[in-house]
């Protein structure tokens, strides 16, 4: 009996370790490999567990969520980045939210979005507008600017902050350092540098710790609040001290944004980037070839703006051609209130997801308002030219070449550039984007001159002698006889 209850004991073990090793075969047959790029212009994108990418993932309009492995940098460019597997590289998010539940290897970087982190990020954190919410662990250094900064996790660096509230309930090994506003330490905080505060306070609770706080002008939590609410200061009057802050953040997250909007196409990608990266050493022959590409894209731009919208384009080139000082009275002023709008929004902080709002408008009122000027300078000079018909798409592309060409003039085309947006914005918005049909100023009707003129009237004529008519209705000839 004791050996067929061996036998069976070891008969169960063997089973048990088959149905193992098979499942582990299975799990590996299941896993997906993919080898380079991933490259999506929108919409959204998904890498599921058991797949892993060696190369880069980028998707320029839409939702990335990634819960497998890629061995590569993820970039996502107007939507939400999710991170629930592993990226051993960085994470980038332009104009999107950031959640991170797995690890990140690399660096993480936010602009106009939120930034969440329960998982592990290796390396830095930066989010320029948005809030950031650390209950994980960040191995590196926290720099967020405008937007509320809350630490229940733990910060292996320092942190940095041009917000108006820094509150740590966990750890932070380095320093803490704040432009204007309040850090708040909970009751279990740990800060192992020092805290530095230019204008506000520092709240501590019992049972914190911090190695030391300096505040260089302390404020009440009242003035802090009037701070950032008015902009005022007490005793100063009306004047916000941290706009240059704001203006340089919001710059610089837009310019960052748009630069870091890429192609499906990696050619143009690395074209674009050495550009930019060698004008200097290659001179005239490098700005001639970034400038040819711009004239590649904007033109590819509004041939498709055209194809899809071409009511919108023409009411737009009527608004130009038809009502020009309107137009370009609306650019100016499009341009001169874009900056401050921002910075209202973003001193408001819960309008900042607005400011994405405002620039999507601002860059489809310029790429609609453009597309309607290049078909008008094409046609122009077709039409000059002697010929009598010119197809739109034609006509765009003469109108996108002139204008490059003479954009790239020296002083001179960076006016014509600075016009041309001007124009492009007013064409757009005194449309309504297209969608309102310009008319022509006819100016006032002038009333028609009165005149008193004598009735006329007409010559009698001689009365016809009647027709003659027989019993049935006939009409008789008339003869010489009669």
């Amino acid at each position: 009996m004791k050996k067929r209850a061996k036998f069976v004991v070891l008969g169960l073990m063997l089973v048990l370790l088959l149905a193992v090793v098979g499942s582990v075969t299975v799990t590996a047959a299941r896993e997906n490999v993919v080898e380079g790029d991933i490259n999506k212009a929108a919409g959204s994108l998904e890498i599921g567990r058991g797949t892993t990418v060696n190369g880069n993932v980028t998707v320029n309009m839409g939702e990335i969520v990634i819960s497998g492995v890629v061995n590569g940098n993820v970039t996502g460019n107007m939507g939400q980045v999710t991170i629930h597997g592993d990226v051993n590289g960085s994470v980038e998010a332009i104009m999107g939210q950031v959640v991170i539940t797995g690890n990140v290897s690399g660096d993480v970087k936010a602009r106009m979005g939120e930034v969440i982190v329960d998982g592990a990020v290796a390396g830095n954190l930066e989010a320029d507008l948005g809030n950031v919410i650390i209950r994980g662990t960040v191995g590196g250094d926290v720099n967020s600017g405008l937007g509320q900064l809350r630490i229940p996790g733990e910060v292996l660096g320092g942190v940095t902050s041009l917000g108006k509230n820094v509150i740590i309930t966990g750890s932070v090994d380095g320093d803490v350092t704040l432009t204007r506003g309040m850090v708040e330490l909970g009751p279990q905080a740990v800060v192992g540098g020092r805290i530095y505060v230019e204008e506000g306070l520092v709240k501590v609770l019992e049972g914190s710790t911090a190695g030391s706080i300096v505040v260089v002008t302390e404020l009440t939590e009242a003035e802090v609040d009037q701070l950032f609410r008015s902009g005022a200061r007490s005793g100063e009057g009306y004047s916000f001290h941290g706009v240059d802050d704001i203006v340089d953040t919001i710059i610089g997250s837009v310019e960052g944004g748009f630069r870091g909007i890429r192609t499906p196409l990696p050619l143009f990608n690395r074209g674009n980037w050495y550009f930019h990266r060698f004008t200097p050493f290659l001179g005239w022959y490098g700005n001639l070839a970034k400038g040819v590409f711009n004239m590649i894209v904007l033109f590819a731009m509004a041939a498709l703006t055209f194809t899809l919208f071409p009511g919108h384009v023409r009411a737009a080139g009527d608004a130009v051609t038809i009502k020009t000082g309107p137009v370009f009275g609306w650019g100016i002023l499009a341009v001169v209130l874009a900056v401050p709008l921002m910075i209202f929004l973003a001193i408001t902080i819960i309008g900042i997801p607005l400011i994405l709002v405002e620039i999507l408008l601002l860059a489809l009122a310029g790429i609609l308002g453009y597309t309607a000027i290049t078909q008008i300078v094409g046609a122009r000079v077709v039409g000059t030219a002697g010929s009598k018909t010119v197809s739109p798409l034609g006509a765009i592309a003469l109108g996108a070449l002139i204008l490059g060409v003479l954009s790239m003039v020296p002083v001179l085309g960076g006016l014509l550039s600075l016009v041309l947006f001007v124009m492009a914005l007013g064409a757009a918005l005194t449309t309504r984007f297209g969608t309102v049909q310009p008319r022509p100023n006819l100016g006032p009707v002038e009333p028609a001159e009165t005149q008193l003129e004598m009735p006329q009237f007409e010559e009698a004529q001689p009365e016809s002698e009647p027709d003659k008519t027989d019993a049935t209705g006939e009409i008789e000839p008339i003869t010489d006889e009669e």
